[in-house]
């Protein structure tokens, strides 16, 4: 019968209930990439969307990997506000201030090629299908996080917004974007 066997040629160790035994060493996709392909980058801006039912931030993957949304991080300073996440929104976005993403690798010169907006008022997209509702609290101390353990996820040529509803924030709303690319 065949064996698995370490670099020694000494077979693996098998428990009584048929498991094998074995000492791992585990890492996240996201640490992975930037550990490995330097392709893990933070994307950090504010924008007040002075109003509600406005696109204030527009991240589109011109990569061919998948584009891939691990953790967000916002905070507001006056009024609470909710936050949908759309997926899949289409046009061009309107008088947009652009964003150039961080390489979390400190000394790399390795740059994503996204198209990455945010606006103090509406960019004005459309369609797309509300993934997530952030709620974000004022008196929460610090900036609130949101994980996302199954990514969202950009394929190429694909499009997120986000877009304040309920409540005008009336003051920036922070935002750090971290993501990665799928090797």
């Amino acid at each position: 019968m065949p064996t698995t066997n370490d670099p020694d040629g000494t077979p693996q160790h098998v428990n009584k209930e048929h498991r094998a035994l074995t000492n791992a060493i585990t890492e996240t996709q996201g640490l992975h990439a930037n550990d490995e392909h330097q392709s893990a980058y933070s994307i950090i801006f504010e924008a007040d969307p002075n109003g509600t039912d406005k696109d204030f931030f527009y991240l589109k993957n011109n990569e061919e990997q998948l584009l891939i949304i691990n953790k967000i991080r916002m905070s507001t300073p006056t009024l609470s506000i909710d936050v949908d996440i759309k997926l899949g929104v289409t046009g061009t976005p309107t008088s947009g201030t652009g964003v150039t993403p961080a390489n979390n690798m400190a000394g790399s010169g390795k740059v994503l090629d996204v198209a990455c907006e945010y606006r103090d008022e509406d960019l004005a997209l459309t369609g797309g299908t509300v993934v997530d509702t952030l709620y974000i609290n004022k008196d929460y101390v610090g900036e609130q996080e949101f994980d996302y353990p199954n990514g969202l996820i950009l394929p190429e040529n694909q499009a997120l917004v986000f877009n304040c509803v309920g409540v005008d924030p009336t003051a920036d709303i922070n935002c750090v974007v971290f993501c990665y690319l799928h090797e």
